[in-house]
């Protein structure tokens, strides 16, 4: 996070690493409070199956000759 005043001096007020954006982000307290939790244990990494929205794979259309 960067706050800049007035006179156009740049902040660096925040960083998080990890977990730390649990709290902005409203899914992860419901899934915190399920019996499982985010049930991330055994992953390779913690939030292993969050992805960029660009790396999911588009579902394939269905073959027009074959209606």
């Amino acid at each position: 996070m960067f706050y800049k005043d007035a006179a156009g001096a740049v902040f660096h007020t925040y960083s998080t690493y990890g977990r730390g954006l649990g709290m902005l982000i409203g899914a992860y307290n419901f899934l915190d409070l399920a019996p499982k939790g985010r049930d991330e244990v055994g992953l390779a990494w913690p939030m292993v199956w969050v992805r960029h929205h660009a790396q999911y794979v588009e579902p394939k259309k269905p073959d027009p000759c074959c209606d």
